[in-house]
């Protein structure tokens, strides 16, 4: 709690300065698509549903390839010559995981599996390059970011192909949510499309539980404790393309 409450100061503190006009003046406001996909071998990548060659056997998140979500971001420079800047904002990803499962001819189970995760972040931000005849520049991130694991679903449906009303659906209880505080370094490349409209592309690498974890709830994005002993480490490809706008 006291983490949310600095870091939501920090954000509060940092919209202050953005009053002052000529502060103001050279911020940018960014929105658009954002994804990310676990890099290393973490349960949360797996399949739901063990498989029999699983060794040791784990109930995985189901959560396989990038998992969609949208970026709002401000970038503030803090020096006059604009290569120094603070990027801060939110990060709002949708983690969904489906999958079916037959059990004999007539029988198929569905197992569902989904949460939200909403991440403030605050960093520094550095231009490396300036390409004013390409109209655009290159620059370097690092960046401390808040998870807030929130919204999950774990649920099992099975369906009867000839007998409906035996169809059954099962809402199992979850881990509960979640907070865990991480961070990501990426680079990225901000291009003119036309005034005053920039087009802003990034991808990173980032953890997502550096401090915070927990052992008791085991695995951060799995659906059953059964099997697991702690949290391990979870490392993630991030990727944005945003539309920019700058004062």
């Amino acid at each position: 709690m006291k983490i949310k409450i600095l870091l939501i100061s920090a954000f509060a503190f940092i919209f202050a300065l953005n009053l002052n006009a000529q502060i103001f003046k050279h911020t940018s406001v960014a929105i658009g698509l954002s994804t990310s996909q676990m890099i290393n071998n973490n349960p949360a990548a797996k399949s739901i549903q063990p498989s029999s060659s699983d060794e040791p056997i784990v109930f995985g998140g189901g959560f396989v390839g990038a998992q969609p979500g949208f970026e709002v971001r401000i970038t503030t420079p803090f020096f006059d010559d604009d290569r120094w800047r603070i990027p801060y904002g939110i990060d709002y990803q949708f983690y969904t995981a489906k999958e079916r499962i037959p059990i004999g001819r007539n029988i198929e189970d569905k197992r569902f599996h989904s949460m939200q995760i909403i991440t403030p972040f605050l960093g520094v931000n550095y231009v490396l390059q300036d390409l004013e005849y390409l109209k655009a520049k290159t620059y370097v991130s690092a960046e401390v970011r808040l998870a807030m694991i929130g919204n999950i679903v774990n649920r099992l449906e099975e369906n009867y192909f000839f007998l409906d009303q035996f169809d059954t659906t099962i809402n199992y209880a979850t881990k509960g949510n979640a907070t865990r505080l991480g961070g990501v370094v990426r680079v990225g490349v901000e291009a003119m499309l036309f005034k005053p409209l920039e087009l802003n592309a990034s991808v990173g690498v980032s953890l997502m539980n550096a401090a915070l974890r927990d052992d008791k709830r085991r695995e951060l994005l799995t659906p059953f404790k059964i099997f697991e002993t702690q949290e391990r480490y979870l490392w993630n490809l991030n990727f944005s393309l945003l539309f920019q706008y700058t004062f």
